[in-house]
């Protein structure tokens, strides 16, 4: 059959689509969503173009040819349509550039670049890339709540990739290594930055304004650094010892970290600048337990989650009596009722 495309005669077959006609004779038409491989959705609608008769653009992609057909592809009334369907495709966005894994990680970490990386046997390189966004991939790699790969595509096969215990399978290879990875350090800029806390947030702090150049040192108000890692979350979860190991590769790199000294008590703002800081980043974290807002929550006994994991791990006194009820179902629960199984005996 014969058909018409922005007035060139062109051949074509039964079965075959605008869009395959227009590809065929070096016609170009936009499209995003078509492959050739895979069934046709016709769903970016991108590849619009008006037919003679037609009382509306079809999707070239989807509308097989017929003979006698007149096909226009670019005029103003295709441009103003296709723009507007780009439009919409980008104002509701998530992960079609970027997997929806990376999407979902607080940090931004290239979970789609790593685990290709250690799929290739790349695993320094598979590291490397994840400190370009974390200094704790062992500790994350084993406590993270892992919403990429709830957000994994390939769930909707069989079942999502590990990506949380690739990370803590690299950082492990790392610390078994003669030749640990030390991030290269841009030249010193001579400036001085105080980091409060030495929990995750201060801890990454520390590490990216140290590779940046600066001198940093961070002031923790209790006896170990760590934050909720090291006193919310119980040794059978987090070894202490792996902590402590990335903490000092982050001391490594020149981090100066000070323990027992609380910030409001031993020392304010004010003395940190006159001596000689240049920025001040408060990381002291989040470390009081939510309260529910109901009657008998002050009463003598109740003890918020939080409090009771921060007063077990500093090995303080703790009076829990014989019988104990636990409000709540999370982590925090959790760990508690491990702790009290273990007083009980």
């Amino acid at each position: 059959m014969r058909l018409n495309i922005n007035g060139r005669e062109v051949r074509a077959y039964a079965g075959q689509t605008i869009l395959d006609v227009a590809k065929e004779n070096g016609i170009e038409i936009p499209t995003l969503c078509f492959s050739g491989d895979l069934e046709i959705y016709a769903s970016c609608g991108l590849c619009l173009v008006e037919v003679e008769g037609a009382p509306k653009l079809l999707r070239a992609c989807a509308t097989q040819v017929a003979d006698g057909m007149v096909v226009q592809t670019e005029n103003k009334k295709i441009a103003k349509a296709r723009k507007l369907a780009l439009e919409l495709l980008l104002s509701d966005h998530y992960g079609d550039c970027r997997g929806p894994c990376v999407m979902a990680c607080p940090a931004n970490c290239d979970a789609q670049g790593y685990v290709a990386l250690v799929a290739n046997g790349q695993y320094k390189e598979a590291l490397k890339l994840i400190k370009e966004y974390m200094p704790l991939p062992r500790s994350i790699g084993r406590v993270c709540p892992r919403p990429c790969e709830d957000n994994c595509r390939r769930q909707l096969v069989d079942e999502p990739v590990s990506i949380a215990y690739m990370k803590r399978f690299v950082g492990d290879l790392d610390a078994a290594s003669e030749d640990r990875y030390i991030p290269e350090i841009e030249p010193e800029t001579g400036k001085k930055v105080a980091v409060i806390g030495s929990g995750p947030a201060g801890i990454t702090a520390a590490y990216f304004l140290r590779r940046k150049g600066h001198k940093v040192t961070v002031f923790e108000a209790l006896p170990e650094a760590g934050g909720m890692l090291r006193y919310g979350i119980p040794e059978y979860r987090l070894p202490k010892r792996i902590l402590d190991d990335e903490i000092k590769q982050v001391e490594k790199l020149g981090v100066e970290i000070k323990t027992n000294v609380q910030f409001g008590e031993d020392f304010q703002i004010d003395y940190l600048f006159k001596n000689g800081f240049d920025a001040v980043y408060l990381a002291i974290g989040a470390q009081n337990s939510r309260r529910m807002g109901v009657p008998g929550e002050d009463m003598p006994g109740v003890i918020g989650g939080a409090e009771f994991l921060r007063a077990v791990m500093l090995n303080q006194p703790v009076s829990i009596g014989k019988k104990v009820a636990v409000v709540g179902g999370g982590n925090t629960a959790t760990f508690g009722c491990r702790f009290f199984l273990a007083f009980s005996y």
